[in-house]
């Protein structure tokens, strides 16, 4: 018999600014035994580095740390670094960090994350950590134990057909830390018993569900999941960055920004006073060059340094309305391109594309040349015209292919604009029609009275 209780628990008077709740399940662990698993799930404000009242930062030595992970049912999104955030014990430096995170494809529905202990180990608690600004935040999972002593238990892989219970897994607790407060922000979730054991087990599995219903990217960004040995009293736990930021606010305080220079203490003065200045001129501006029918562009903007090994090469993405910045190459830059640089990813932010409308079950996204295209045209032709950076020579027009994306792209949407848009609506429109997922080749037509292979030929003969 399962019987369950929850309590909403008050904030904190001081530094825990989010929600917290727990939930108590009870469940029969042996046959002689009733024991009492308690699931506590805690939910925190992301300036606060998985700061929570009860559940502690996650553990630099725990079991999971040599763990073997597997991924025995479902699929994961070709965009998560997969199962090694799970036990690197390490925690994502931005809220929306894929490469920092495992998480299932979008549409899959769920799967189930295996770990191997090496041999069977007395566990006290099992706590699992995620952060992520919207839908997958929230932790949805039904966490199970195995000895491996069932007939046929294999480990790291699981028959579809057959419930994991009918595979020689034991169910230990259901975890959802949803709440009515938003998804969003720094989840945590610990599962433990008031005899101060789950058991003794080498194998745990997870299976992962969808958060919300309706939303096929509703998979949680799982960075870590801990196994606490009950033999460790005091586990080693990751220490918080000391962080270095600054906020400021539009003049009419409609737009809010935080530049985070942890990672890049030395650009703090250029940061102040070079880059400051250009997001607080070019981000409403875009804004107001970029709208459409019941858009609202991000009012909070947060600008992070990343050491430039994060970045992989990179020189800066955003992602939702966070704008990654990698700190090496912004400071060999900052005399050049850094500033255009950082214009062209608040277009990004500003952009919130997000594929084409649903024609069937098939969503078609807007052609990179578009996406990109259109912020280097703002940047090049519009914030740094006198740079020249996106001008090509004759011969190199010549050679062009209008739809090579970036500068090129930036190119040809200029030049449109110029020779076929007397009323200088065509960027609102063609922004909005790729926004609300209704771009296609034929707006060209639509737009300018000529076809975009025609105004192609006419742009590379200018």
């Amino acid at each position: 018999m399962i019987t369950t209780s929850s309590s909403l628990h008050p904030w904190s008077s001081h530094q825990f600014a989010a929600t917290v709740f727990s939930t108590c399940i009870a469940m029969i662990l042996a046959p002689s035994l009733a024991a009492q698993v308690r699931v506590d799930a805690e939910q925190s404000n992301e300036s606060q580095f998985f700061e929570f009242e009860r559940i502690q930062r996650p553990a630099v030595n725990d079991l999971g740390m040599k763990a073997k992970w597997a991924v025995v049912r479902g699929r994961l999104d070709g965009n998560s670094i997969g199962t090694p955030a799970l036990g690197d014990g390490k925690i994502p430096q931005t809220e929306d960090s894929p490469r920092e995170n495992c998480f299932f494809a979008a549409g899959s529905g769920g799967g189930c994350l295996a770990a191997d202990l090496g041999a069977t180990q007395d566990i006290a608690e099992v706590v699992t950590y995620s952060w992520h600004p919207s839908s997958r935040a929230p932790q949805r999972f039904t966490l199970y134990a195995a000895t491996g002593e069932h007939e046929g238990f294999v480990w790291d892989r699981l028959d579809n057909d057959r419930s994991p219970e009918q595979q020689g897994w034991k169910r230990i607790a259901d975890v959802d830390t949803r709440t009515r407060r938003g998804a969003g922000g720094q989840h945590a979730s610990r599962v433990t018993d008031e005899s101060g054991s789950l058991g003794t087990y080498r194998y745990w599995l997870v299976e992962v569900q969808p958060t919300a219903a309706n939303d096929p990217f509703a998979h949680t960004f799982l960075c870590e999941i801990d196994f606490i040995a009950k033999s460790v009293d005091l586990p080693e736990r990751i220490v918080a960055p000391e962080r270095q930021s600054f906020a400021f606010s539009s003049s009419d305080g409609q737009y809010q920004y935080v530049i985070d220079v942890t990672a890049a203490p030395e650009l703090a003065d250029w940061t102040e006073t070079e880059l400051k200045p250009v997001i607080l001129e070019w981000y409403p501006r875009i804004v107001a060059m970029l709208p459409s029918e019941g858009f609202t562009a991000p009012t909070k903007v947060t600008f992070r340094y990343q050491p430039s090994a994060k970045m992989e090469g990179i020189p800066a993405y955003a992602q939702g309305g966070t704008i990654s910045l990698n700190a090496g190459w912004m400071n060999r830059e900052k005399n050049r391109e850094a500033r255009g640089a950082v214009v062209h990813e608040m277009v990004h932010v500003v952009q919130s594309y997000q594929g084409r409308r649903n024609r069937g079950a098939r969503r078609e996204p807007t052609p990179g040349w578009i996406v990109e295209g259109i912020p280097d045209y703002i940047r090049w032709f519009l914030y740094e015209p006198q740079s020249k950076g996106a001008v090509l020579s004759k011969e190199a027009l010549s050679k062009a292919k209008h739809d090579a994306s970036y500068r090129v792209s930036a190119n040809f949407i200029d030049w449109v604009i110029r020779t076929h848009d007397p009323y200088g609506t065509l960027l609102t429109k063609l922004n909005a029609a790729a926004r609300e997922g209704r771009y296609s080749n034929e707006i060209w037509q639509e737009l300018t009275g000529k076809s975009e292979d025609e105004l192609a030929s006419q742009w590379k003969s200018q």
